[in-house]
């Protein structure tokens, strides 16, 4: 018979598994974080895992949507802030202008965010299709309406209002992305403010 555990116990278990697939996925990648390995590392049996989760990848994703929450309210409130702070309108044309590093910052912060995590690991698609590949296709529906969800927000609306094409604007942060890959080829005491200067070129298109 199942080993029956409280709500306490549960919360703790999920959390040693998400931690620990957060430091194997940056560590080995998603093709090579094995369940063996993560219930080692958890302290708990195999069969226990799937009292849990159905498969690994559904853990490895369960563990990135936590980061991608975590990007997505470190953005909100940091603009929220901006907003409150300054008495900005944000239906007002270029009510944004005098703050643009203001809101460099908080980019910056989401970035330092997804390049600490395993969100990092996703960005190469092969990573994510092999994760997206073995979800179950209810769960891929809400996660494809969460994404449409977090794009009807103030960016959107600063991005119609400006003409721009709010899927090209996402390309563009997602290769800016990419760049942290390439710390050795850009140099460790330069990645930080290119980075920074892409995105402050990319923040005053969609503000200025």
């Amino acid at each position: 018979m199942p080993k029956i555990y409280s709500d306490k116990e549960r919360t703790d278990i999920i959390e040693r598994l998400k931690t620990e697939a957060n430091i194997l996925m940056q560590k080995k990648g998603v093709k090579k974080t094995t369940v063996d390995e993560l219930v080692k590392r958890a302290g708990i049996p195999k069969g226990t895992f799937y009292l849990f989760y159905p498969s690994k990848e559904m853990l490895l994703f369960d563990c990135a949507q936590g980061f991608h929450k975590q990007v997505d309210e470190y953005i909100l409130n940091g603009m929220s802030r901006i907003i409150s702070a300054n008495n900005i309108d944000p239906e007002k044309k270029g009510s944004f202008l005098k703050h643009i590093d203001e809101i460099v910052d908080v980019i910056m912060g989401a970035i330092k965010i997804t390049q600490d995590s395993c969100l990092k690991v996703l960005l190469n698609p092969e990573s994510m299709e092999l994760i997206l590949s073995k979800l179950p296709e209810d769960v891929l529906k809400k996660h494809r309406q969460q994404d449409r969800n977090i794009g009807n927000g103030l960016f959107e609306r600063v991005i119609a209002d400006e003409g721009l094409n709010a899927d090209e604007m996402a390309g563009a942060f997602t290769m800016i992305l990419f760049g942290g890959m390439y710390k050795q080829v850009i140099g460790e005491e330069n990645i930080n403010a290119s980075t920074r200067f892409l995105v402050k070129g990319l923040v005053m298109q969609i503000f200025g």
